[in-house]
């Protein structure tokens, strides 16, 4: 007998934070909100989990994913032009996305 599992938004944030330390050892909640795939190489994006201001919340930090399984890492991104490419490759697939019948279904729009 299958169960339908609701998962709610506040456990789907919790199942995708991270917590990254910077160069000086402070450790941030980041939250997953994205990986796409560039030109044969995979990249994550994160937002602040926890914003202390406005513009904190519109910060979005990516890297590159590399390795596979238990040895995955991600490594951050040092090359201003690829920065953009890849930027830009995200916001265009998230407004597909979001202008998807897929996202108008989950946003309960029929």
């Amino acid at each position: 007998m299958a169960k339908d599992i609701e998962l709610t938004e506040e456990d789907y944030e919790e199942e995708n934070i991270l917590e990254l330390e910077d160069d000086e050892g402070n450790v941030e909640r980041f939250l997953h909100i994205g990986t796409i795939d560039y030109k044969g190489e995979w990249y994550c994006f994160f937002q602040k989990a926890e914003p202390e201001t406005e513009e904190e919340e519109d910060e979005v930090v990516m890297f590159l994913l590399k390795g596979e399984g238990e040895d995955q890492q991600l490594l951050p991104l040092e090359d201003e032009q690829l920065m953009d490419e890849v930027f830009a490759e995200f916001c265009n697939q998230y407004e597909q996305y979001e202008n998807s019948d897929e996202a108008m279904k989950l946003d309960g729009a029929d």
